[in-house]
């Protein structure tokens, strides 16, 4: 492995796009545009829900509650909806910032001072662990409900979906519509499963950069503080004061880049949030009243879901906070006035951390997931308690 932060950076990008590629969702390509391969996923999509209607339609009358068992999945299936409009109407954008990182890389690596690289080395440390948690997660969650529905049928001698929607024209009742529907299945899982954590990589490849701008600005602080302790000269003192506007244009750098991050992900953010807390709901709800052994499987890839984009808006928000600290850590007392008046302002604007908003009112967080999370609770009960009767 490379000791360059730019190369292990082009490493885990070049292993994002192939992934991206394999979904017919390069959206990090300026030219990008629909291939055989992203129609294909865009059919599969619109299948599920027409497939899912008709068998909903035509099991309605026997047993209502299946209305309800076969929505359990519909929520990723629109967490897919939002991630492929996301990717398509910011294709520009995404691609722009990934320039933008890119240059972060080769040219702060290229510093004297050698903690620049080793802060870019961790970072992509980091990210290249997250991205491996998350892949894992999906892995396992689509593994599994494949492996323990076919396990299940073959050693019990009775069906068990892994999804719920039926094939048309097929009986599911026959050993081949059985298997026919269980193949069409498996396919879809997969397919979802890597088009989900596609959309994810693109969320987690910028929210993770804050890691980076943290630990520039603070290099970059450091540096000031060193310059104002020996002020004798204007030689100096305009060494000094470039440092400082080094430092604000830096901060300004971070907060497009967090602007721009938020017009991108607010609305995915709030869909997969709220979407996967129904999810959660509506599986208790199957779990309680079906045989969908699956289901279980899929609930823990529901969970981790729900918490995934609300980990990284605490990363974000602990980064802007580093932000605001730094400007605190300034030598204030060393710099002469007119630095210290420009202090005062870089402190103003860092009282505004840029931050994530779910739904448009409220800071994308674990505090947040933890709220919703008492919801699912509550209503959970509430649902228990109706089947008891």
């Amino acid at each position: 492995m490379s000791t360059r932060a730019s190369d292990n950076f082009n490493e885990i990008m070049r292993f994002v796009r192939f992934i991206t590629s394999c979904v017919g969702f390069d959206v990090y390509d300026p030219n990008f545009h629909f291939s055989a391969v992203t129609i294909t996923v865009v059919a599969l999509i619109s299948m599920y829900f027409i497939f899912t209607i008709l068998t909903i339609a035509k099991e309605f009358h026997g047993n209502w509650m299946f209305m309800i068992q076969a929505s359990a999945m519909s929520g990723s299936v629109v967490q897919a909806c939002a991630k492929i409009y996301m990717g398509v109407s910011s294709v520009e954008t995404v691609s722009k910032l990934y320039v933008q990182l890119n240059q972060n890389y080769t040219h702060f690596e290229k510093e004297e001072d050698a903690r620049y690289s080793m802060a870019l080395l961790r970072s992509c440390h980091k990210l290249r662990r997250f991205l491996v948690l998350v892949g894992i997660s999906y892995m396992v969650g689509a593994l599994g409900m494949i492996i323990v529905a076919v396990l299940a049928s073959i050693l019990t001698g009775k069906l068990y979906l892994i999804m719920h929607f039926h094939l048309p024209g097929i009986d599911v009742n026959t050993e081949w519509g059985a298997w026919a529907t269980q193949a069409l299945h498996c396919v879809c899982i997969i397919l979802g499963g890597l088009g989900l954590y596609t959309g994810d990589m693109i969320i987690i490849v910028y929210l993770m950069q804050s890691f980076v701008y943290a630990d520039i600005l603070q290099l970059k602080v450091d540096h000031l503080n060193a310059l104002s302790e020996n002020q004798d000269s204007t030689e100096k003192q305009l060494e000094a004061s470039a440092q400082l506007i080094n430092i604000a244009k830096w901060h300004q750098t971070y907060t497009r880049f967090i602007d721009q991050c938020n017009d991108m992900f607010s609305v995915l953010v709030s869909v997969q949030v709220t979407t996967s807390a129904v999810c959660i709901v509506i599986t208790i709800f199957s779990l309680l009243t079906s045989d969908w052994i699956g289901g279980y499987c899929y609930f823990c890839v529901l969970v981790p879901n729900m918490y995934l984009y609300c980990i990284l808006g605490t990363i974000l928000e602990n980064c802007s906070e580093k932000f605001m600290y730094e400007m605190y850590n300034i030598s204030f007392y060393n710099l002469n006035p007119s630095q210290q008046r420009f202090v005062l302002f870089m402190l103003a604007k860092s009282q505004q951390p840029g931050a994530i908003l779910l739904l448009g009112v409220m800071p994308l967080s674990v505090s947040s997931a933890l709220q919703v999370t008492k919801s699912i609770y509550s209503i959970t009960m509430m649902m228990a308690r109706f089947l008891q009767k």
